[in-house]
Order: structure tokens, then C-alpha cells, then sequence
């Protein structure tokens, strides 16, 4: 599917915008029905999820400026934890680049994801202050913990399901932010750097 298409939503019938060619769901900003993108429709075999606002920069739609770059959110995903919970923004650069922008408690992190060139232990294998080396670079284990997918909003490149349990661990090499998250379906590897709050 190229850019820029849209299509209704299977549930209540809005009109949704498909701007990037690898979408995989589309939420309803309206009704929150997570729909399949398949052969140019949405099959709404997903849940619907409500997600409450919170206070943020970010927000599906908005567009502006990011290191000298223009960027679009396209999508939305919030995680429970035991803590607490954090957001995940989907936006997409006008080179065609795509990022995920974390904001947890505060902190505000721009995350690329990674194709993954060399194993790596099993979750369970890897503890907290070890070292894991991933794709050539060590890496220092500073978090491990589950969470949840509470839900999303907007477009996402991989199928989600709102509930869904997942592993993760985070961690630094060389003064780069590196999380890695276990899936039912596959792990993601991805590195990332702090950004200002405001």
C-alpha cells in the first residue's frame, strides 16, 4: 500500500489515514477498535482499548522538528508495569527514517530499532549488572523486568495485542541507551539516546 491512503474504521466507520507503507495496525483514535491491515483493508479482529490522556509534547498527528529534522507521529503504545506505565511515540522522519520516542517517568528517549546479527541468551539467562554482547557491542544490563501492552493508538508497524505479556531488558554501551524486548513472536533490539524534556 503506497502512503497517504485511508480507509473507515470496521467498527465505527471514521475515516483513518494510512500514511506509512508499512503499517501492519491501525487503532481508531475514535472507538479504540485495533484493526489488521491486510490486502488494503482492516480486519477487525483486535480489542478495543481506550487509552486515557496524559500530559505530553507528543500526540498522534503532530508534527514538528527533531535535531534539524522534520517528524510526524504516526502511533501510539502505552506498557503497564509494576511501577507504573510509559509511552511509546511512533514517528516517522522526513528522510524516510522512523523512531520510537519512550517516555517514562520523566525521561524522554529516542529509540531506533535494530536488525539483530548475533544471538542472544534467553531472557531468562541474563541478569541485572551482567554484560551482554549484541550485534559486536557489550552491553551493561541495568533493568530487567515484564510488562503489558495496555494499548495504542494511531499506526503501528507490527501487530499488537492489547494485554499482551512481554520481557524486556534495558541497558548501556558506551554511554548508549540500549533496550531489548522479548516477544511471543520475536525480540527487538533497539539503541537510543536521551532527549531534553522540553
Amino acid at each position: 500500500m503506497s502512503s497517504g491512503n485511508s480507509l473507515d474504521c470496521p467498527s465505527c466507520g471514521a475515516t483513518l489515514a494510512v500514511e506509512d507503507r508499512f503499517t501492519k495496525v491501525v487503532i481508531c483514535e475514535y472507538c479504540g477498535q485495533t484493526s489488521a491491515l491486510t490486502n488494503r483493508s482492516l480486519d477487525p479482529t483486535g480489542k478495543k482499548v481506550s487509552l486515557a490522556d496524559v500530559e505530553s509534547d507528543f500526540r498522534i498527528g503532530r508534527t514538528g522538528t527533531l535535531r534539524g529534522e522534520s517528524f510526524t507521529v504516526l502511533g501510539r503504545l502505552r506498557y503497564d508495569y509494576e511501577d507504573g506505565f510509559w509511552e511509546e511515540w511512533f514517528i516517522t522522519l522526513e528522510s524516510g527514517g522512523k523512531l520510537w520516542i519512550q517516555e517514562d517517568e520523566g525521561e524522554i528517549t529516542a529509540y531506533k530499532k535494530e536488525s539483530i546479527t548475533s544471538p542472544i541468551p534467553p531472557w531468562d539467562q541474563i541478569s541485572v549488572g551482567s554484560m551482554v554482547s549484541i550485534n559486536g557491542a557489550q552491553v551493561f544490563v541495568t533493568e530487567k523486568n515484564r510488562a503489558s501492552i495496555t494499548g495504542g493508538l494511531g499506526q503501528l508497524m507490527f501487530r499488537i495485542t492489547p494485554g499482551e505479556q512481554i520481557k524486556y531488558i534495558d541497558g548501556n554501551s558506551g554511554g548508549e541507551l540500549v533496550s531489548i524486548e522479548f516477544s511471543p513472536e520475536e525480540i527487538n533490539f533497539s539503541r537510543g539516546q536521551a532527549l531534553d524534556n522540553r
